[in-house]
């Protein structure tokens, strides 16, 4: 069943590894790459600064981690606001509590990719067109998240506010956020039409235990 689009509706806003010798051989092991419980939970994920910026940390992790897009929250943010109506009124995006789905996709469009809102969406389109940015109520409040992935059991979310975090699926599905005429609703990043590329935001099996 096709998906139906949503556009300008939504304003919510260790490894190791061999290293060469001099010779081609093997010469020694490089140091294990060690973070802390925090840089993990943080790893490839755009974090928010400010109270409505959840659009724009969340549509720059795909762009940076996935698509490898050097922008940032900031540069994000200013691009979302470059318009005429929110320069004419620089309280709109408070006043609406965030960015649109037309907002992301005029400029994700204005640096060469695709952005589709689709609507009638359900768990099964997620885990077929991940990384996803999706509107969630997890924590009292209408946020952006990127789903990453899921198991039978869990999801994977890389959340602006606090990183990589795992929801069970009841929850996450309670918290997707349903429209009236749309129902669960979902944006994408394309290039040109191409499937995307395997990028850093790929869910892998261990990140289900290390972000609980």
């Amino acid at each position: 069943m096709g998906k139906i689009p949503a556009l300008g509706i939504f304003a919510l806003s260790l490894w190791l590894s061999p290293v060469a010798g001099p010779s081609g051989g093997i010469a020694a092991l490089a140091a294990p790459v060690v973070r802390s419980l925090q840089e993990t939970r943080q790893h490839n994920v755009v974090l928010q600064q400010w109270e409505l910026s959840c659009a724009a940390a969340a549509l720059a992790t795909i762009l940076r981690y996935q698509y490898g897009i050097p922008v940032t929250e900031r540069s994000v943010a200013l691009g979302l606001i470059n318009r005429a109506e929110y320069i004419a009124n620089p309280n709109l995006v408070r006043i609406r509590q965030g960015f649109s789905l037309l907002d992301l996709k005029r400029y994700v469009d204005s640096v060469g990719y695709d952005g589709v809102g689709l609507g009638q969406l359900e768990l099964p389109d997620l885990l077929e067109r991940a990384p996803i940015i999706v509107p969630v109520i997890l924590q009292g409040y209408p946020h952006f998240v990127v789903f990453r992935g899921a198991t039978a059991h869990e999801v994977l979310l890389a959340d602006p506010a606090f990183g990589n975090i795992t929801v069970s699926i009841s929850k996450f599905m309670a918290g997707w956020i349903k429209y009236k005429d749309l129902a669960r609703v979902g944006f994408v990043v394309k290039k040109s039409g191409k499937l995307m590329p395997p990028g850093q935001l790929s869910a892998r099996a261990a990140d289900f235990a290390v972000f609980r």
